[in-house]
């Protein structure tokens, strides 16, 4: 199977992540960029104005990936492995997705110095999988299949762990057996019997 030629605009856009996620945004320069890429700078500036416009688009295309992933994940929970295994592959992804992992690790760097790159941290990494799982629960909630709780506690209670490790480097054994009780013990405390 033939494999796809990356473009150079692609090239630039996945050197830049690296640098970023472990230099930080502002000891990386064009320059920096160019050389890991293997072109000029003027050869750059074909394809971004500027560093911010490389940063800018990062943004954009995690953006991207996580609505994706997030469209491809709507399962119809019609089983406990349905609910469990959902939070699991949504884990996987931020956790083990290369392009994921630099993003956040970017994002973690980057957060205490550019309002907006904290601020997307906060969307991307706590809001939307919260509020994502909240619109679920409360649906849920309506049907009768869960308790009647606050539902944005609920996806909060349910996430907590999942981010607390997505925020270091980790090798820990047996945590997606933890991970996965836990998500059977969340359903077995808010899930009404059917």
């Amino acid at each position: 199977m033939e494999q796809k030629e990356v473009s150079t605009k692609d090239r630039i856009l996945q050197e830049s992540m690296k640098l970023f996620s472990v230099q930080g945004y502002d000891a990386v320069s064009v320059r920096m960029i160019a050389a890991a890429v293997g072109i000029r700078d003027s050869a750059l500036y074909k394809h971004f104005t500027n560093k911010q416009a490389i940063f800018d688009a990062i943004v954009e295309m995690s953006r991207q990936r996580f609505w994706d992933k997030y469209k491809q994940m709507k399962v119809q929970m019609n089983s406990e492995l349905d609910f469990v295994e959902m939070c699991l592959r949504m884990f996987h992804f931020q956790t083990q997705d290369e392009w994921i992992v630099r993003f956040r690790q970017m994002l973690v760097i980057e957060q205490f110095k550019n309002p907006k790159a904290a601020q997307t941290y906060k969307e991307l990494f706590i809001d939307m999988p919260v509020d994502n799982q909240e619109r679920i629960f409360q649906k849920l909630i309506e049907v009768g299949i869960m308790r009647d709780n606050n539902a944005r506690v609920m996806a909060m209670e349910l996430y907590a762990p999942f981010f607390l490790y997505h925020t270091i480097q980790y090798k820990v054994e047996g945590l997606e057996e933890d991970l996965r009780q836990h998500i059977i013990n969340f359903k077995e405390t808010y899930f009404i019997e059917q």
